[in-house]
């Protein structure tokens, strides 16, 4: 739940880290979490929809370089003086910045800029940080593509962009993180929706780099969630990972949950082993029900664990119930 690690702040075994204060400290923070959790669980990582989980922060930039806009730029005595709760829920685009123009016009460049070199800097950490096992990166994943607010659209375009960019000095292909689009009906999905631009340029990265993949919001398998919450939107880690309805009281929820143990049940090989349709519906009943065994042994397993084994995700709540 990037949300509340970055609202909030969060500890780590040393100290503590308080919450993000602008949209490059909340890259920063991201690439920090993605590692902090990966060194405590099994498999990889993702944030469900990071577009809208960076809003507050492009905001509290926004606000700063304003403010600096209104003592060199403006030059005048105009002075607007923000809580950071109003800061966070007041858009970039509210008349409150429009009434001195010449620093609204800055700290909306000011933003683009720090907005994209933040994120530049968290596709370098991904790709260089190390997991436990030291030789290789942890498997890392971001949803995007539905926050239609100025503020989302912003992050959309420069994930998007930097994605084409590539890192290092030769501009290769980030491994990670996984990025993934949310393809959603009335938001990015046709001509005159509001993200579409934004899914076209997804798909000039996907000829390009490869990523992003594509997840789709609106399938049968996600039928009931909110619209009004993007932590209940269909998301994914990786390209073959997903949470389905939760029964226990989360429904759709996505934030928090995660699979125990990957279990693959290689259905050509069942059907070159059956021979013929009968015997393969057989096999397969055979193999389904050892792979729920292997899920509940694996999950007894992990029941049995102390707190102290994942003492990050105890103290942080990185697991919902």
């Amino acid at each position: 739940p990037f949300d509340d690690l970055l609202a909030k702040g969060f500890n780590t075994r040393q100290t503590d880290v308080r919450p993000a204060n602008s949209v490059s400290t909340a890259f920063q923070l991201v690439a920090v979490l993605f590692q902090l959790q990966s060194l405590q669980q099994f498999g990889g990582v993702s944030a469900s929809h990071l577009d809208w989980t960076m809003v507050p922060y492009v905001r509290k930039s926004f606000y700063k370089h304003f403010l600096d806009g209104l003592n060199w730029v403006e030059k005048d005595n105009k002075h607007i003086d923000l809580t950071t709760n109003e800061i966070i829920n007041i858009s970039i685009n509210d008349d409150i910045y429009h009434r001195a123009p010449d620093a609204y016009n800055y700290a909306l460049s000011m933003t683009e800029k720090e907005t994209r070199q933040a994120v530049e800097g968290m596709y370098h950490n991904l790709n260089t940080l190390q997991s436990r096992s030291g030789n290789q990166l942890p498997f890392t994943s971001i949803n995007y593509g539905t926050c239609t607010l100025p503020e989302g659209r912003m992050i959309i375009k420069a994930l998007l962009e930097g994605s084409i960019k590539g890192v290092g000095k030769l501009h290769k292909t980030a491994i990670f993180p996984c990025g993934i689009f949310q393809y959603m009906k009335g938001v990015n999905d046709k001509p005159g929706t509001p993200n579409y631009d934004l899914y076209r340029l997804a798909l000039e990265s996907t000829a390009k780099r490869l990523y992003p993949n594509y997840a789709n919001v609106d399938w049968s398998g996600n039928a009931g969630y909110d619209v009004n919450d993007p932590s209940t939107y269909f998301s994914t880690m990786g390209c073959r990972t997903a949470n389905g309805y939760d029964i226990n009281g989360f429904g759709q929820l996505k934030d928090g949950r995660g699979n125990i143990c990957p279990v693959t049940i290689i259905l050509p090989t069942l059907a070159m082993e059956a021979g013929n349709v009968e015997d393969f519906m057989v096999l397969l009943d055979e193999k389904i029900h050892e792979a729920k065994d292997m899920l509940l042994e694996r999950f007894e397993f992990i029941c049995s664990q102390s707190p102290s084994s994942a003492k990050f995700m105890y103290e942080n709540g990185t697991m919902k119930g």
